[in-house]
């Protein structure tokens, strides 16, 4: 089918999977080029005929399971044969996303081949979407990083650069007016409904070429069921967390206290038992969560190889229910 939204009645009511969902996300970008490469316009304030070529080098067969629910979902670009760029959207806050984007960024950048000059690396740019803002950082729509000497400015060099981009920032109509096609771009990764992409589509026509790529997908049952996974396993790991923590108090207080109670004796019973608590609290619920994990993710792999996702949702909703499965399935 070619990709003209006039050729189809236009969808309403609610997105089933919005494009925050990480499988989505990708697999929209992975399947129309036209609106990956309008995307990185926008982020990278290119004009179009400054793009000749892009290439995803680590693409997915959509549709296909992914066993590991632990796998990051990003793209990674090799944009006219001389820059690498890292894209990934990201939901949750899981606390570490500085460490984590600069990981990224430094793996894309350590692309020579054996026997390559030096000068050759190719300039890395990692992109990440964030649907919220990390601690400490500015509370602003679009923020870039790159590395410059505190007191002249110089930059050291440019093929190392962060951007974010806040999606929960969005809302300052001066952000709109200075870069407005990221601005849609960034409302139709916040959309829930039909209806909001159809007025972005009369804003943007990257994004008004791209509803039938966004329709087709989510009408494929392939690709609804990876969504409905992946949504699945973040809730998982949620729970995971919160049963975790509440495991980890309970060892951690009974580690804690005993370990405490010995070095009390040497240092003041006081102190001991103060350090050991902490001590034991965070132990334990390393440990705790540790196995929880191991399990769910086991557990989740087996519901998911069965397709019962009915049993899935349950356990994940209900922490009784799951501690049955992990009996049943020797967990």
């Amino acid at each position: 089918m070619k990709n003209d939204a006039t050729e189809f009645t236009m969808p309403t009511g609610p997105l089933a999977y919005k494009l925050t969902n990480d499988y989505m996300f990708k697999a929209f970008l992975q399947r129309n080029e036209k609106a990956l490469k309008g995307l990185l316009c926008a982020l990278l304030s290119l004009k179009t005929e400054d793009i000749q070529s892009v290439d995803i080098m680590n693409p997915i067969e959509l549709g296909e399971t992914i066993t590991d629910k632990l796998m990051i979902l990003d793209i990674k670009i090799k944009l006219n044969n001389r820059e690498i760029i890292n894209l990934e959207m990201q939901v949750d806050n899981l606390g570490d996303w500085e460490e984590r984007s600069l990981s990224y960024l430094c793996r894309a950048y350590d692309n020579l081949e054996s026997g390559t000059n030096y000068k050759d690396v190719l300039k890395t740019v990692q992109i990440g979407i964030l649907n919220f803002t990390p601690n400490n950082f500015p509370e602003k729509l679009y923020l870039k990083y790159n590395f410059r000497n505190e007191e002249t400015g110089h930059i050291y060099s440019d093929k190392l650069t962060l951007f974010v981009l806040q999606l929960n920032q969005l809302g300052d109509k001066n952000d709109e007016a200075k870069m407005p096609k990221l601005y849609y771009w960034a409302q139709l990764f916040r959309a829930t409904t039909w209806e909001e992409i159809a007025m972005l589509a009369d804003k943007n026509e990257d994004i008004k070429d791209s509803i039938v790529t966004l329709r087709q997908l989510t009408e494929c049952d392939k690709i609804r069921m990876q969504c409905e996974a992946r949504e699945r396993y973040s809730r998982d790991l949620a729970s995971a967390t919160s049963y975790g923590m509440e495991q980890g108090i309970e060892i951690g207080y009974s580690q804690g206290v005993e370990k405490g109670y010995s070095q009390g004796v040497e240092k003041g019973y006081s102190q001991g038992v103060e350090k050991g608590y902490s001590q034991g609290v965070e132990k334990g619920y390393n440990q705790a969560m540790d196995e929880l994990e191991d399990k769910m993710s086991k557990l989740c792999n087996i519901l998911m190889t069965e397709e019962n996702f009915d049993e899935l949702k349950k356990a994940t909703d209900d922490k009784e229910y799951r501690k049955e499965l992990f009996v049943k399935y020797n967990l």
